[in-house]
């Protein structure tokens, strides 16, 4: 069975647009205005802009991926359900971290949630890209493999150092935004290539 695309993809849209809302509305205000409370409104404000990117860096990918296709199978839209469901999570250990910025359980728990979410988006891109277009198929594995890989690393610094692993996620989406420069799919160019070999 399929399903038409631009439903799912508005859909996705509305669910991570909600996901941000509710990022910001989490920060907590001060009512007072001497040196802590501004460094806690400060401190807030950095792991929302942490959340932020991370949920920017997954719609990225998500458009990205469903732009290489024209009808979503079944599997892809319970696979995308699951993604946002784990996506939808961001807002409640971001307001853990806020509340408990060097405790070691909040900073463990939103690594294992961005690993979650990472699996669910890796395997949309095993059934939503074809493995043709590649030229190696060690460059897809890669892409896929690799921003799990570095999930794990950050769980693992969590344990020790629950700030320093909550600040790594700023350069994620930098990483991610690289990898896709060097693995950019470009069907057209594909298409190109295959047109000449028939001639």
């Amino acid at each position: 069975m399929k399903v038409a695309k631009n439903r799912l993809e508005a859909f996705s849209d509305g669910v991570i647009a909600i996901i941000v809302t509710i990022i910001v509305l989490n920060i907590p205000i001060p009512n007072t205005f001497d040196t802590a409370s501004i460094y806690g409104l400060i401190n807030s404000i950095i792991v929302y802009l942490i959340s932020f990117l991370v949920v920017g860096n997954f719609w990225n990918q998500h458009r990205r991926l469903f732009d290489e296709l024209e009808h979503v199978s079944n599997r892809v839209v319970w696979i995308n359900i699951i993604f946002l469901f784990f996506l939808s999570l961001v807002p409640l250990f971001t307001k853990w971290v806020i509340q408990n910025p060097n405790a070691v359980a909040p900073a463990v728990g939103y690594a294992i949630v961005f690993l979650c979410v990472n699996l669910c988006m890796s395997s949309m891109f095993l059934f939503i890209v074809p493995i043709k277009i590649f030229e190696h198929k060690s460059r897809l594995y890669l892409r896929i493999f690799i921003m799990p890989v570095i999930s794990l690393i950050i769980i693992s610094i969590a344990f020790y150092y629950p700030r320093i692993s909550i600040i790594m996620f700023i350069g994620l989406p930098v990483a991610s935004s690289v990898l896709n420069l060097l693995f950019e799919v470009d069907p057209k160019h594909h298409e190109k290539q295959k047109r000449r070999g028939l001639h």
